[in-house]
């Protein structure tokens, strides 16, 4: 049930966030620019939600509902009792486990959205493998099992090595690849015996087994925009994915836009378009990863919606687009810009995620953040871990300590500025840990509140091709 809402008396039309989170926590303030009054769902506590969408609604800018929205009974109870009193206009998804609510949503109110229908493609991954491969999209060899399977007969299905994955998760939770039947048996052991909640979400026993593809993995972000004509597929980048050592796939930075040759990214812009068509994906962003093989882009996953871990704020860093206002629009039925707002790139951009290659202690968190603002080109960083915790290698989203995102007139400039990044952070940890210290508890799954970080909202640097170094104002994340 609701359990506690926060509203204030507005003529405004009203566009419903659910579940702001991760790169959806930009949702709420695209909303206010396209004059719109947000409005949260969330099953958190306002102490809980990020720091930005807290910000909104202690400032009054944003209202909030807490709804368990795990339960679609009680959301659609409680869309209902919106749209009675407010002229609701969205439904918008703030991540990923919103996306089949929001569909729900949507078709009950009569607004804009995905349709319910299809979104069960969109969040379980062996069903999204079948509709893609049944589009002539290429997937890999894969096979729906669960944590009793047989581990060689399921690698004499898929293959070795094989890479296995919560058939509905996301953040690279319990993605592992494993190269022989001995590894998969202690897979299946570690799943049943520590099962995952993520943001009130069981993660697995239902696995999806694939087999493993070798190659560069980059993603494609765009949009979809409503026209006259039919959903219409817009790429607005390419994403370079850096991922850590495996066998585990965490996700250590991004960069924009992807150091790939013409041909490479009209395959993958090709790939993307097709895809996103197949899945029925009519509105709002979209997020397909894919690796770059021999016989052409293989998908990894599609997400209907915006990608994590900061890739909008790269998008924007570089190609001028505003995803978030894009993704409000798309689910408000408002027109979309009839231009591109840049139609070639202006420097790189990206992320980099903190993790550590051994088990060390983490000497002053202060004073890396420090030096992480100063960082030319800096856009945000965060530090999330205390002083003197005991950090281990990540093995997904949520055992990272931090991140930073900047930009740079150049690739070559932006490496150098994530070398100097990988310095500082060597250089606060020490390793290995004093078998004296009291070491931390082991990264968990479940929701913590995230510390606020510190965000540089305006920085300058020489746009590609001027050298005139004029300021640029990125959105950024207010605390």
């Amino acid at each position: 049930m609701s359990a506690r809402s926060t509203h204030a008396a507005s003529t405004q039309q009203t566009a419903l966030i659910v579940e702001p989170n991760s790169s959806g926590i930009g949702l709420v303030d695209a909303a206010q620019r396209l004059g719109l009054r947000p409005h949260v769902f969330d099953r958190k506590p306002v102490a809980e939600l990020p720091a930005q969408v807290r910000a909104a609604v202690h400032a009054g800018s944003a209202d909030y509902t807490r709804v368990e929205i795990r339960d679609l009974p009680t959301a659609l109870r409680a869309s209902r009792e919106l749209a009675a009193r407010t002229d609701l206009v969205a439904v918008v998804p703030g991540y990923e486990y919103a996306v089949d609510t929001c569909a729900h949503l949507a078709q009950d109110l009569g607004l804009p959205g995905l349709a319910p229908d299809v979104v069960g493609a969109l969040r379980d991954k062996k069903r999204m493998k079948e509709v893609l491969a049944a589009a002539g999209v290429l997937v890999a060899r894969n096979r729906l099992v669960g944590t009793d399977a047989d581990p060689v007969a399921v690698l004499a299905d898929v293959g070795v090595p094989a890479v296995l994955k919560p058939v509905d998760g996301s953040g690279s939770q319990y993605v592992r690849r494993v190269d022989d039947a001995a590894e998969l048996a202690d897979y299946f052991a570690e799943v049943a015996a520590n099962p995952i909640e993520d943001y009130g979400k069981l993660l697995g026993p239902s696995l999806l087994a694939e087999s493993y593809v070798q190659g560069p993995e980059y993603s494609v972000e765009g949009y979809v925009e409503n026209t006259g004509a039919g959903p219409r597929v817009h790429v607005l980048a390419v994403t370079e994915k850096q991922l850590g050592p495996e066998p585990t796939f965490v996700e250590v930075g991004h960069a924009v836009d992807a150091p790939v040759s013409p041909a490479e990214r009209e395959r993958l812009v090709d790939t993307a378009q097709r895809a996103v068509r197949a899945l029925g994906i009519t509105v709002g962003c979209f997020h397909l990863e894919a690796r770059l093989t021999p016989a052409g882009p293989c998908v990894m996953e599609v997400g209907a919606r915006l990608g994590g871990d900061r890739i909008p704020w790269l998008v924007q860093a570089v190609w001028g687009a505003d995803m978030w206002e894009l993704a409000v629009r798309s689910f408000a039925g408002l027109p979309q810009p009839a231009r591109p707002a840049r139609e070639v790139p202006q420097g790189a951009a990206g992320v980099r995620f903190f993790s550590v290659e051994e088990e060390s202690r983490f000497d002053d968190p202060d004073g890396l953040l420090a030096r992480l603002l100063q960082v030319e080109g800096c856009i945000e960083a965060e530090v999330t871990a205390a002083a003197g915790a005991v950090l281990r290698p990540a093995v997904d989203l949520h055992s990272r300590f931090g991140h930073i995102a900047l930009a740079a007139p150049s690739r070559a400039a932006l490496e150098q500025r994530i070398a100097e990044v990988d310095r500082y952070v060597r250089e606060s940890v020490r390793t290995p840990v004093a078998t004296t210290a009291s070491p931390s508890p082991a990264p968990s799954s479940s929701y913590a509140p995230a510390p606020s970080f510190t965000a540089v909202p305006t920085y300058a640097y020489a746009a590609a091709g001027t050298g005139t170094g004029a300021p640029v104002t990125i959105t950024a994340c207010a605390v």
